[in-house]
C-alpha cells in the first residue's frame, strides 16, 4: 500500500511540472508571434532598374546609364554640347537633355535624363547668350508733387547687389536722378521715388548699360 500511495503522488507531481513548463512557454511564444514584422528575418529581393531611353526622334535614342545620357557611345558631360546634325546639349546640373533633330517643328525638346520624360519645348537655344534686361513697372501713374511712388521691376543676368538707378528726360535729355536701390537675390528690386517735375514724367530704370522699356508718371 505504502508503494502504491508514492507512484501515485510521483505521477501528480509529474502532472503538474508539465503543467508548469506548459504555462512557462506560452508567453514566449506569444510574445514571438506579436513580435513587429521588421525584427523577423526576410528574404531581400533586388529589383532590377528599369532602363531608361530618350526617343529625340529621327529614328534616334538617347539610351542612359548610371544617370548618364549617351550618345554614339560615349557618356555626355554636364554643360556639353554636340551638334553633328543632331543637337544636343545636357544641362549644367545633367539633369536635363536639350535636343534638335533636322526638319523637327519647334526647335529644342526639353527631356528629363532621370526618366526620359519630356519636360516640353523651348524657341531659343539652351546655349545662347541672355542679355542683360530690366523690367520696370510704377504703382501709380499719376500722383501729386512729392508723393512717394514705387518702381518695381525684375533684372535677367545681372548680378545680385548691382545697383539699380532712375533716370528723368529733361528737355530731350536723360539725367540721372539721386534715387537707387539694388538687385536682390531673387533678381527683383523696388525703389522709392517722389516727384516734384508737374506734368507727363518720362522715366525709366538703368543698370550699367542696361536700360528698362520708358514708362510714364503724371505729376499733379
Amino acid at each position: 500500500m505504502r508503494n502504491t500511495t508514492h507512484r501515485r503522488s510521483a505521477l501528480r507531481t509529474a502532472t503538474v511540472s508539465v503543467l508548469a513548463g506548459t504555462a512557462l512557454l506560452a508567453p514566449a511564444a506569444a510574445a514571438l508571434a506579436s513580435a513587429p514584422a521588421t525584427e523577423r528575418p526576410a528574404a531581400v529581393r533586388s529589383v532590377a532598374a528599369k532602363p531608361v531611353k530618350i526617343d529625340i526622334g529621327a529614328g534616334v535614342t538617347i539610351p542612359v546609364k548610371d544617370g548618364k545620357p549617351y550618345y554614339n557611345g560615349k557618356a555626355l558631360k554636364p554643360g556639353q554640347t554636340v551638334n553633328d546634325g543632331i543637337y544636343l546639349h545636357l544641362s549644367a546640373d545633367g539633369k536635363r537633355l536639350y535636343s534638335k533633330t533636322q526638319g523637327g517643328g519647334t526647335p529644342y525638346a526639353i527631356w528629363d535624363v532621370k526618366t526620359g520624360k519630356s519636360l516640353g519645348t523651348q524657341k531659343n537655344s539652351p546655349t545662347a547668350a541672355v542679355k542683360p534686361a530690366l523690367t520696370a513697372k510704377p504703382s501709380a501713374t499719376s500722383v501729386k508733387a512729392w508723393q512717394e511712388l514705387r518702381v518695381s521691376g525684375k533684372a535677367t543676368d545681372i548680378k545680385a547687389g548691382a545697383k539699380v538707378g532712375l533716370q528723368q528726360k529733361q528737355r530731350g535729355t536723360w539725367k540721372t536722378l539721386p534715387a537707387s536701390t539694388t538687385v536682390n537675390k531673387s533678381g527683383a528690386y523696388t525703389l522709392r521715388v517722389k516727384l516734384g517735375l508737374k506734368g507727363k514724367n518720362e522715366l525709366r530704370m538703368q543698370s550699367g548699360s542696361t536700360l528698362s522699356p520708358v514708362f510714364t508718371v503724371t505729376v499733379r
